[in-house]
């Protein structure tokens, strides 16, 4: 079997490397390397104001003319969007006896009528393969395919993929990744000080001050907003957190506001995700409004805390770290090489 599995659009949000990477380790264990080839994705991007920039009327469009055996999606590709960008081209290529797989599958920006769409095509055209990444998303749409199974992120299989090296900061260190919602104060033990949050930490009380604003909640507004604020100057934030050093991650690239991105010390960010891998591995704690730095994080046995309001946290859900936004927490290791073992021997038995 010789598959073409679409990735990208890792400078918009880090994140999609690091199931992207996943995907095509696992793709690569199972066909072999010669077997898997990797190809942009259909080129759509959304500008830092929230307007959706569909493909330009001039692009390229080759993945309907790719000769293998099936194409292979992943990653939230549920969406609002998903019949507009693929469904023509996945018509063709089923014209052509070629088919699709959706691997790490989960939704974004899903309404009902897009949902029951998205069902219509699917029981026209099926994915030979469908993995979610979260249970609800199995259960709404995994009957529909050929092969179906609850699966989890990608993101998981990152340690299988990423050896990481030690990093010496004189210091142990957490990461504080807030690039959609305004990094919150960060501190230990004064209890008198406003806080909406605390918890306990290797044997100290952590406070956390995240105002509630409309940013808690990610969408597109909230994604100017950010970009906006850049602008105005940085309120005060320590490079400490008790003997841990603090360090920064913004997992967007692209917009290249230099203003938000090193708006405090010790920031970082790139356009591949290796760095952010070898950070994430030797974090203690990583605090973010991100999914993927959390799932990455626990991937390696260290604690996270998510602070924000998504859908996506039925990732974390699906690996038993629900209670993410209510505490830093850790993952039963046996259980998720169980959860990945599990899911590599299913796809063995539909791909070979």
């Amino acid at each position: 079997m010789k598959v073409a599995y679409c990735t990208g659009f890792w400078c918009t949000n880090i994140g999609n490397g690091f199931f992207s990477l996943g995907v095509e380790y696992v793709l690569k264990k199972i066909l072999g390397e010669k077997n898997v080839t990797l190809v942009s994705d259909y080129q759509t991007y959304t500008t830092s104001y929230g307007k959706r920039l569909y493909p330009h009327k001039n692009q390229l469009e080759y993945i309907a003319k790719l000769d293998v055996d099936y194409i292979v999606l992943a990653g939230p590709v549920i969406s609002k969007y998903f019949l507009p960008l693929w469904k023509n081209i996945l018509l063709e290529l089923e014209s052509r006896g070629i088919g699709y797989m959706i691997l790490s599958a989960g939704t974004m920006k899903l309404d009902k009528d897009s949902q029951n769409e998205i069902i219509e095509f699917f029981k026209e055209c099926p994915p030979y393969v469908f993995s979610s990444r979260e249970r609800d998303t199995y259960d709404n749409f995994g009957k529909y395919a050929v092969n179906a199974y609850d699966g989890i992120c990608f993101s998981f299989f990152t340690p299988d993929y990423y050896a990481p090296c030690n990093i010496d900061f004189g210091q142990p260190y957490w990461i504080s990744n807030f690039d959609k919602i305004t990094e919150p104060q960060i501190w230990i033990g004064d209890t008198n000080r406003k806080h909406t949050h605390e918890f306990s930490f290797e044997g100290e009380k952590v406070l956390v001050n995240s105002p509630a604003t409309v940013a808690t909640k990610t969408d597109r507004f909230t994604d100017a907003l950010i970009y906006i604020r850049s602008f105005l100057p940085a309120p005060k934030r320590e490079d400490k957190v008790g003997h841990y050093k603090l360090v920064r991650t913004d997992q967007r690239f692209h917009p290249h506001f230099r203003s938000k991105i090193y708006a405090y010390n010790n920031s970082f960010c790139a356009d591949i995700p290796y760095g952010y891998i070898n950070l994430y591995a030797n974090s203690q704690l990583t605090l973010s409004d991100r999914v993927h730095s959390c799932a990455v994080t626990l991937a390696y046995g260290h604690s996270a805390m998510l602070f924000v309001k998504t859908n996506r946290v039925g990732l974390l859900e699906r690996v038993r770290a629900g209670e993410v936004t209510e505490k830093p927490v850790k993952i039963d290791m046996e259980y998720l090489l169980s959860e990945k073992s599990n899911l590599l021997n299913w796809l063995k038995t539909v791909l070979l």
